[in-house]
Order: structure tokens, then C-alpha cells, then sequence
């Protein structure tokens, strides 16, 4: 049987917002001061998918691996605007998120 993992959190608020700051300035290329929402939107998407991409590389070994089914889901109600809510949910950022 396939073992389940979480995303590893930050521990802090703190450590989050200093993700934030560093995509905002790596990733986009402004400071904080210059960061348009989009820019801001951006640069949060990219530090929670860096959570989500360990967890997300095992999970494809697993799957290549032939030991694991796969369940399809098709629904009618997929919206782009809630992907960063469902990522930071999945993640376990959320309060660090709101803190940031």
C-alpha cells in the first residue's frame, strides 16, 4: 500500500511572508513596495507550490512505480480563481497565509 505524506508547513508565519518576499523578488523582480496584488498573487501561488512539489514528485514515483490504481474525477464546477485556496488548504498555509 502507497503511503500518504503531507506537505511539510513553515513553521511560522514569518518564515511564509520571507517565501513571499523571495518569490516576489526572484520570481518576479520587484520589491515588496512595487509588488502589483498580481505580482503579490504570483509570488504566493509560487512559494505554496514549493510545499506541494515533493509530495507531488512522490506521488508520480508511486504512480509510474504500478503498485497504486488510480481513481478518475470529472467535475463540473473546476474554477481557476479558487486553485491558490485549494493549494494553500492542501498544503496546510493557509493560517500562515492569512498571517503573511
Amino acid at each position: 500500500m502507497t503511503e500518504i505524506t503531507a506537505p511539510k508547513a513553515p513553521v511560522t508565519s514569518d518564515e511564509f511572508t520571507g517565501e513571499i518576499r523571495e518569490q516576489l523578488k526572484y520570481t518576479q523582480g520587484v520589491t515588496p513596495e512595487q509588488a502589483t496584488a498580481a505580482d503579490v498573487y504570483v509570488a504566493a501561488a509560487a512559494a505554496v507550490r514549493r510545499h506541494l512539489v515533493d509530495a507531488w514528485m512522490k506521488t508520480q514515483k508511486d504512480m509510474v512505480s504500478g503498485d497504486t490504481k488510480a481513481v478518475g474525477y470529472l467535475s463540473a464546477e473546476f474554477l481557476m480563481g479558487k486553485q491558490l485556496s485549494n493549494a494553500l488548504l492542501n498544503a496546510g498555509l493557509t493560517e500562515q497565509f492569512e498571517a503573511a
